[in-house]
């Protein structure tokens, strides 16, 4: 695949890539080249490049813009790789810890990219603050070399600290679990400006201060058992949640970043980001009320569902016990009475209203 890329002369070394920064021509779009320099690099760029290709074969879902994105690749030729959009800076080493509204957009474009990395059949695996980029809009998730297939043996991370704990049965498998860990790492590293730790020692110092927003918002993710911990669908409505709370907003109105994250179906985990609205008092005000108005209407169904779930219970009890098809007749009819007389009430009353005028 042919693609015109201006790259910009500078070029960088690490022990596994050639690296080189550049734009598409045609779009401006950013995008970085990392050329192999050993065997394990080519591994790397093979696997980035396989799953640009599951992603970007996803039926009836458009390529989010929290995942980079293959743009070209080269594995046969002598120099082998893979260039991929790159948009913004990384979040690792920026200076003082982000706004809260930074913060919680960040964390809901991780999951949204941990979402389509599961629909896609595939888990990232090395969620860390280096590849994590930051354009003041969105986040976006680079390193796709990393990526395992979901139930397969989970690579191990270059820092213990960024490994999340092993399941019950003491095996470490590619999961979206896993994944959600190492998002709430990101977070409480960039938010805290400290380095990862273990688990225990995290929940330990999220315990600290208990009831704070950031313990909230984390409770659960640092779970030694993977299947205790929320999956991404859960935390991306703690996120909307969380950003109506006044401890998640800036003081200086011209801070705000006021963009709202759509929360997906559970059945459709890709979802996209509103365009940035700004949020009036009125606003606010009216979506309170309405997320009132629900809590106050879900409150006074709870009786009714309880008892129906009440009549449904005895009535499967008391038809199940009865063998002969005599008795299960003369329950129906009696269900039908039951059910039919204050229906028959309704309609001698308005009758008789109607008759009265």
């Amino acid at each position: 695949m042919t693609v015109p890329i201006e790259f910009d002369p500078d070029r960088r070394f690490t022990d596994l890539f050639e690296l080189r920064w550049g734009r598409v021509t045609p779009t401006g779009e950013r995008v970085l080249r990392r050329t192999a320099r050993t065997a394990e690099a080519q591994r790397l760029v093979h696997a980035e490049v396989n799953a640009g290709r599951l992603l970007g074969d996803l039926a009836g879902t458009a390529y989010p813009a929290q995942l980079c994105r293959v743009v070209e690749h080269d594995l046969t030729g002598p120099d082998p790789h893979v260039t991929s959009t790159y948009r913004g800076v990384p979040v690792a080493g920026q200076p003082g810890a982000p706004l809260p509204e930074t913060l919680l957009r960040i964390f809901a474009d991780l999951l949204i990219a941990i979402q389509t990395l599961a629909k896609a059949g595939l888990t990232h695996g090395a969620i860390q603050p280096e590849f994590v980029l930051w354009d003041g809009t969105h986040a976006q998730l680079v390193n796709l070399g990393e990526a395992v297939a979901v139930g397969e043996p989970a690579r191990a991370a270059a820092e213990p600290a960024w490994q999340p704990p092993p399941g019950p049965d003491g095996l470490r498998l590619a999961t979206e679990a896993n994944d959600v860990y190492q998002a709430g790492m990101v977070i409480f590293c960039i938010a805290l400006q400290r380095g990862p730790d273990t688990a225990a020692a995290v929940r330990a110092e999220l315990a600290l201060g208990g009831g704070s927003a950031l313990s909230a918002l984390l409770e659960g993710v640092f779970a030694d058992d993977p299947q205790q911990r929320p999956d991404a669908h859960q935390l991306l409505r703690r996120v909307e949640d969380a950003r109506y709370e006044e401890v998640w907003q800036s003081s200086d109105p011209s801070d705000a970043t006021t963009a709202t994250v759509l929360i997906p179906q559970q059945f459709s985990p890709l979802v996209k980001a509103r365009a940035a609205v700004p949020l009036s008092p009125a606003r606010d005000e009216f979506r309170r009320l309405v997320a009132a108005k629900r809590q106050y209407r879900a409150e006074r169904a709870v009786p009714q569902q309880q008892a129906w779930r009440y009549l449904r219970q005895l009535l499967d009890v008391l038809w199940y016990s009865r063998d002969d098809l005599q008795s299960k007749v003369i329950l129906g009819a009696g269900a039908v009475v039951v059910a039919g007389v204050p229906l028959l009430l309704v309609i001698l009353v308005v009758t008789s209203l109607g008759g009265a005028k």
